[in-house]
């Protein structure tokens, strides 16, 4: 089945497409681009025992017998060759190592401590926001806040956060031959500050997790430059691009509802349901990366060969009615609400509780600051395969 993931008309309405697919089977085939023939998942069972079989489906496609991604990505730049290692591809024992090091600092109780620090940056942004102008909430706000909140929780001097989030912008653009090459002066730039920077901090380590990785001793055990630099620089891209949606997203719903904006305000508390509900309907990352089926299987009844693509689609298993009452609504209380929104299994979202952090403090800031928001003009869609959110979010702080 063709299926595009980046359709204005399915990103608004997916209901209808993803009752198609389950139609179809609990796993589907279709061509994605860059990725190529893939298996999706179509429901929430089916989504679940794909994240939770690491036996039977891995990330690195080297331990199938086929290409590493060095390989596969031949044609990368020498300096990008050691991001490709990094803890989002790496399966067992390799990966349980790299995320035991760091999954502290995304603790819950770690980021519970961040929250005043989150207040802080999103104040400050509101600050050099003129309320009598409409602006861009993606650009002046719902991006730069996880962003300036990643390089706080890495470490990164306040000086030079300017300059890194500018060499890592073009990342968030299009997926395009022409897009990644555009982002590869930046990454260049990005790779050569962090491996600077462990240098220096071997000598004076400053606070922060760059810092705590940099002395981190598992056992007799330490972090490679190489495995540094892939730790921090996919902590710093993917710990704030995904958030920048489910932030764009939520601030879409309550702008445009009256209601539910005055019920966040009479009762802020509330506020985490809501961002719940959003990471359900909504989908900020709407699929898995591909795994690789480790020998000839069958898999919610379909037979498939070892090194068959398959990935989670978290949106379709997140509007499985065999899961959750009437999936096409959005219910911002909604209890319970079991979502896959940050996946499950081995490779759950490691920074999950800094994304619903950061989600919650954004919108309860915004409307003390500014009850009256509103939206001011067409909303943009993102086009990239497999997120959910909006490239421009025009908005009046205070309306006339």
């Amino acid at each position: 089945m063709q299926l595009d993931l980046t359709d204005p008309a399915f990103l608004t309405d997916p209901d209808e497409t993803l009752s198609r697919l389950r139609a179809e089977g609990g796993l589907v085939r279709t061509r994605i681009p860059l990725i190529g023939q893939v298996w999706l998942t179509t429901t929430d069972a089916g989504a679940r025992a794909l994240l939770k079989s690491p036996d039977l489906f891995v990330r690195d496609f080297g331990t199938v017998g086929g290409k590493p991604l060095s390989a596969k990505f031949w044609w990368l730049p020498g300096f990008m060759k050691p991001l490709l290692a990094g803890i989002l591809g790496q399966d067992g024992a390799d990966h349980t190592r790299l995320r035991g090091m760091v999954d502290s600092a995304f603790a819950r109780s770690s980021i519970d401590d961040l929250r005043p620090k989150l207040r802080s940056i999103a104040d400050t942004l509101l600050d050099s926001a003129d309320p009598a102008k409409p602006c861009d909430i993606v650009s002046r706000y719902a991006r730069p806040l996880p962003l300036t909140a990643i390089c706080t929780l890495l470490g990164v001097p306040e000086e030079d956060q300017g300059k890194v989030a500018h060499w890592v912008s073009p990342v968030s653009g299009p997926v395009t031959p022409w897009g990644i090459a555009r982002a590869l002066p930046g990454l260049w730039r990005l790779t050569r500050y962090f491996r600077a920077d462990f240098s220096a901090q071997r000598a004076a380590p400053r606070p922060g997790l760059i810092g705590d990785l940099v002395q981190v001793r598992d056992g007799t055990d330490r972090l490679s430059d190489d495995e540094l630099l892939a730790m921090v620089v996919v902590l710093f891209i993917a710990g704030h691009e995904t958030t920048v949606h489910l932030i764009s997203n939520a601030l879409h719903r309550v702008l445009q509802d009256d209601a539910l904006r005055q019920g966040l305000i009479a009762a802020p508390e509330t506020v985490g349901l809501l961002v719940e509900e959003v990471l359900r309907h909504d989908s900020p990352v709407m699929m898995t990366k591909p795994l690789f089926a480790t020998r000839d299987t069958t898999f919610e009844g379909q037979a498939l060969k070892a090194g068959d693509q398959v990935a989670a689609l978290l949106i379709g298993a997140n509007h499985d009615p065999a899961r959750h009452s009437e999936p096409a609504a959005f219910t911002a209380d909604r209890r319970p609400n079991a979502h896959l929104g940050f996946g499950t299994g081995p490779h759950v979202c490691l920074g999950m509780q800094l994304a619903r952090a950061e989600a919650q403090v954004a919108i309860t800031t915004l409307l003390d600051r500014y009850p009256q928001a509103q939206l001011d003009g067409a909303a943009q869609r993102l086009r990239r395969v497999g997120l959910n959110g909006f490239s421009k979010l025009p908005v009046r702080l205070a309306p006339k």
